[in-house]
């Protein structure tokens, strides 16, 4: 993976092999072979969309450029975009945190023009709201993101969720077992970021109490 940006540090274990697809298979596999142009893709919070561009830009060797606009926007200014369209792989996470922002936009529209002028490499964006459903400062940044080709990132059911805790622990080097995982899903909440915190939280506890993920034990931890 090419160098990132102001010291962006992607989690390692969000790969394409620890994505759970779900219902998600024919579009982790238009995501795996887009080269070039825009993909949009959209679903609400916690259904893998920053797994997916991390996944991405681990698994290219060209000069990536991923940047959280949702953590950033406080801390960077819109010039920022300005020359990103050399990346043979851009990723903006969360574009809906910049979209009320009349300078922003006028920075998007003019990246995207730059994109499309260019063919060189894939712009790869993620929104909660599909592009029609955007508030966005100015208008002409919606024909922008319909240019290319806008995907749903659709919810993982619980079975799902369960084989994605299983996965993960398996990756942290730790035995979930099923019933344990479906404990987790039913009381836990149904959103899987924050499912994967209390997995991380559990390995840390698991390590320096040397026990298993018994249900018992995820009680005591996560006091539920």
């Amino acid at each position: 993976m090419a160098q990132l940006p102001l010291a962006i540090q992607l989690p390692d274990d969000e790969t394409f092999a620890t994505f759970e697809p779900g219902d998600n298979i024919e579009l982790l596999d238009v995501v795996q072979q887009q080269q070039r142009g825009l993909v949009y893709l959209w679903g609400r919070q916690g259904v893998g969309k920053s797994h997916l561009l991390h996944a991405l830009c681990a698994n290219t060797q060209q000069p990536v450029m991923y940047l959280p606009l949702g953590e950033l926007k406080d801390s960077i200014q819109p010039q920022v975009l300005q020359g990103l369209e050399q990346y043979s792989l851009l990723c903006l996470d969360d574009i809906e945190a910049v979209l009320s922002d009349t300078q922003w936009c006028y920075e998007l529209f003019a990246l995207f023009n730059r994109v499309r002028d260019l063919n060189h490499g894939l712009l790869v964006i993620t929104a909660r709201n599909a592009p029609a459903a955007l508030d966005v400062a100015v208008a002409d940044v919606h024909s922008r993101l319909q240019w290319g080709l806008t995907l749903q990132v659709k919810p993982l059911n619980d079975d799902h969720k369960v084989a994605a805790l299983q996965a993960r622990a398996k990756n942290l080097g730790l035995s979930l077992s099923e019933e344990t995982a479906q404990f987790m899903v039913q009381r836990l909440g149904r959103d899987m970021r924050s499912l994967m915190r209390c997995l991380t939280k559990l390995d840390r506890a698991s390590i320096a109490a040397k026990r298993r993920l018994t249900i018992p034990f995820v009680k005591d931890v996560l006091a539920i």
